[in-house]
C-alpha cells in the first residue's frame, strides 16, 4: 500500500525558494524540469517509502532528486514526512540529518 507524503513547513518553504531562485536565475523551463524530477521521485518514495539512504538519525533518510538537491524524510506509520531539503553544496556541518 502506498504512503502519503506530508510536508513539514520549513521543508515546503525550501522547495518555494528554489523554485524562486530557478525562476530567478534560469528559467521557467528550469523549474518544470525540478517539480518533474522531484514529484517523479516522491512518486517513487510513495511506494517504496524506504528506498531512502539511511542518515546518522536512525529514523531519518535521504532522497536525493538531482546531484544538487536532497529530501531528508521519516516514515511514521501510513504517512511519509518530508523534515528537510538540503542544497547537497552546502556546508555539510550545517546539517542536523547528516
Amino acid at each position: 500500500m502506498a504512503k502519503t507524503v506530508v510536508w513539514k513547513r520549513i521543508a515546503n518553504q525550501q522547495i518555494l525558494e528554489i523554485e524562486a531562485y530557478l525562476l530567478e536565475n534560469f528559467s521557467a523551463q528550469a523549474v518544470d524540469k525540478f517539480l518533474g524530477k522531484l514529484y517523479q521521485k516522491l512518486e517513487m518514495l510513495e511506494r517504496f517509502p524506504e528506498s531512502g539512504q539511511r542518515t546518522r538519525l536512525t529514523t531519518i533518510r535521504r532522497l536525493r532528486i538531482n546531484r544538487l538537491i536532497s529530501l531528508f524524510y521519516r516514515i511514521q506509520g501510513d504517512y511519509i514526512v518530508i523534515h528537510f531539503v538540503w542544497n547537497n553544496r552546502q556546508d555539510p556541518a550545517k546539517n542536523p540529518y547528516l
